[in-house]
Protein backbone atom coordinates (compact mmCIF):
# COMPACT_ATOMS: atom_id res chain seq x y z
CA UNK A 1 0.00 0.00 0.00
CA UNK A 2 1.38 3.39 -0.95
CA UNK A 3 1.89 6.20 1.54
CA UNK A 4 -0.87 8.25 -0.11
CA UNK A 5 -3.43 5.50 0.39
CA UNK A 6 -2.41 5.04 4.02
CA UNK A 7 -2.73 8.76 4.72
CA UNK A 8 -6.00 9.00 2.85
CA UNK A 9 -7.40 6.21 4.98
CA UNK A 10 -6.36 7.95 8.19
CA UNK A 11 -8.06 11.23 7.30
CA UNK A 12 -11.24 9.42 6.29
CA UNK A 13 -11.34 7.52 9.57
CA UNK A 14 -10.86 10.68 11.61
CA UNK A 15 -13.54 12.51 9.65
CA UNK A 16 -11.19 15.43 8.96
CA UNK A 17 -9.94 16.73 5.67
CA UNK A 18 -6.31 17.25 4.80
CA UNK A 19 -6.27 20.95 5.73
CA UNK A 20 -7.87 20.35 9.15
CA UNK A 21 -5.52 17.47 9.94
CA UNK A 22 -2.50 19.48 8.80
CA UNK A 23 -3.61 22.45 10.90
CA UNK A 24 -4.02 20.25 14.00
CA UNK A 25 -0.59 18.71 13.59
CA UNK A 26 1.03 22.07 12.90
CA UNK A 27 -0.64 23.51 16.01
CA UNK A 28 0.56 20.62 18.20
CA UNK A 29 4.10 20.94 16.85
CA UNK A 30 4.12 24.70 17.31
CA UNK A 31 2.86 24.42 20.90
CA UNK A 32 5.52 21.80 21.66
CA UNK A 33 8.25 24.03 20.24
CA UNK A 34 7.06 27.00 22.32
CA UNK A 35 7.01 24.86 25.46
CA UNK A 36 10.64 23.88 24.81
CA UNK A 37 11.82 27.42 24.12
CA UNK A 38 12.96 30.40 26.18
CA UNK A 39 9.62 32.05 25.42
CA UNK A 40 7.89 29.47 27.64
CA UNK A 41 10.10 30.38 30.60
CA UNK A 42 9.27 34.05 30.04
CA UNK A 43 5.55 33.31 29.85
CA UNK A 44 5.65 31.31 33.09
CA UNK A 45 7.64 34.03 34.84
CA UNK A 46 5.23 36.75 33.70
CA UNK A 47 1.86 34.99 33.98
CA UNK A 48 2.39 31.92 36.16
CA UNK A 49 2.28 28.32 34.96
CA UNK A 50 -1.51 27.91 34.86
CA UNK A 51 -2.13 31.08 32.84
CA UNK A 52 0.80 30.23 30.53
CA UNK A 53 -0.79 26.82 29.86
CA UNK A 54 -4.10 28.51 29.02
CA UNK A 55 -2.37 30.93 26.67
CA UNK A 56 -0.52 28.07 25.00
CA UNK A 57 -3.81 26.24 24.38
CA UNK A 58 -5.15 29.36 22.64
CA UNK A 59 -2.33 29.29 20.08
CA UNK A 60 -3.65 27.71 16.90
CA UNK A 61 -2.10 27.30 13.48
CA UNK A 62 -4.38 28.59 10.76
CA UNK A 63 -3.97 27.09 7.32
CA UNK A 64 -5.82 28.87 4.55
CA UNK A 65 -6.56 26.79 1.46
CA UNK A 66 -6.56 28.31 -1.98
CA UNK A 67 -3.15 29.94 -2.08
CA UNK A 68 -1.93 30.78 -5.54
CA UNK A 69 0.10 28.28 -7.53
CA UNK A 70 3.84 28.14 -7.14
CA UNK A 71 6.31 28.13 -10.02
CA UNK A 72 5.38 24.53 -10.88
CA UNK A 73 1.72 25.44 -11.24
CA UNK A 74 0.68 23.43 -8.16
CA UNK A 75 -2.01 24.99 -6.01
CA UNK A 76 -3.75 24.07 -2.75
CA UNK A 77 -7.04 24.31 -4.70
CA UNK A 78 -6.16 20.86 -6.02
CA UNK A 79 -6.45 19.39 -2.51
CA UNK A 80 -9.98 18.13 -1.69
Amino acid sequence: MSKGKRLKGKTKRSGKGFIAEFSDRLTANFQKEIRNSELWDQMVAEFGEEKAKELLKDIKAEVKPGLGPDETGDSTKDIP
